[in-house]
């Protein structure tokens, strides 16, 4: 995948009582190698004040001159480079989780329900005894339906299953060996970090003349996955965790292949929709239908903050294919209860 709309950088100039970027000024800007980072482009003084008028945030971010970059403003949170409301940060975190404390955390159910995945509520623990009894697993007293060590169990409607635990990682996690853990997001704004690359990868800048520009190569790779590489865990992870979905029967693995194209009618990143065509890798042959469309669902996730915040995008559609791993490790089982059980 070849990316689109790079950006030059440009250095701010002194005129006057005026720190001024040249390409306010109209001049010509000198290319250098990597992304725009946030920078202020025109800087006002009256005296010893200073301040920055002009400066490449995106939307719902402002230029904090006590830290030299732009950051979210307040009632916005930051979230994968974008400064969100609560209400579509806990949209981003996706059904069964909310964004609170800074980060994407699971629904807390009362001690002996358990979280359904598919619909984000609730489950009582008689209905979670009742998908056990169609397994043919007797959840005796003192015991509760659970997974082996290392695996953790999925409610997803009338089934379960037990998976990985690195399947299971939040949007905003990643599996250290042994749990899933925070990610420390050190991006800044309209920046976002690059799986593949081990690294921020810059997607949006302000630009004067246009708003919002949005290198919509650069944010499908990171959000994604590199073309014809692995998807990134936190789009994957959204839908491997339901084997049952796919089809894949305990003690299997399917590697599914997701062809993933974004479409910004106009070059409108409000009008943004997203589309993805998914078959197994092995085969070729198209997923089950509740498969396809919990694939597409987690597609949607992605796109949704990006559309929030708007912009231009360099390229009027993207598109990437990635692989991703569904694994049922294992059937489950009773397991001794815990939590006031």
């Amino acid at each position: 995948m070849s990316a689109a709309g790079s950006w030059a950088s440009v250095e701010p100039m002194r005129i006057g009582s005026f720190f001024v970027a040249a390409a306010v000024l109209g001049l010509t800007a000198v290319a250098a190698p990597g992304c725009w980072t946030n920078s202020c482009l025109l800087t006002t003084c009256d005296g010893g004040y200073c301040r920055c008028s002009v400066a490449t945030c995106g939307d719902g971010a402002s230029y904090d001159s006590r830290i030299g970059r732009c950051r979210c403003r307040p009632g916005r949170v930051l979230v994968g480079g974008h400064c969100l409301s609560p209400r579509v940060a806990s949209t981003y975190c996706g059904p069964g989780y909310s964004f609170q404390a800074g980060g994407c955390y699971p629904n807390q159910c009362r001690p002996g329900d358990e979280l359904d995945h598919g619909t984000g509520l609730c489950i009582p623990r008689e209905q979670v005894n009742q998908v056990a009894s169609t397994l043919g697993v007797n959840v005796g007293a003192g015991q509760k339906l659970g997974c082996p060590e290392g695996q953790k169990l999925v409610m997803d409607g009338a089934t379960a299953a037990c998976v990985p635990l690195a399947q299971t990682c939040a949007r905003d996690e990643t599996f250290d060996g042994k749990a899933c853990v925070k990610l420390a997001d050190t991006c800044a704004t309209g920046a976002a970090w690059d799986q593949a690359q081990g690294k921020c990868v810059e997607f949006a800048k302000e630009s004067p003349s246009e708003g919002l520009a949005v290198n919509v190569t650069q944010w499908a790779v990171a959000s994604y996955g590199p073309d014809g590489g692995n998807g990134n865990a936190a789009f994957c992870n959204a839908f491997t965790k339901k084997p049952w979905s796919f089809g894949v029967n305990e003690g299997s693995t399917a590697m599914v292949r997701v062809a993933i194209t974004a479409t910004f009618p106009d070059g409108e990143i409000a009008r943004g929709t997203v589309r993805t065509a998914a078959t197994f890798a092995a085969s070729g042959t198209a997923l089950l239908p509740k498969g396809a469309a919990e694939v597409q669902a987690a597609a949607q996730l992605v796109l949704a903050p990006l559309v929030e915040q708007g912009g231009r995008a360099a390229a009027k559609s993207v598109t990437t294919t990635v692989k991703c791993a569904v694994v049922n490790a294992a059937r489950p089982q009773a397991v001794p209860a815990t939590g006031g059980l």
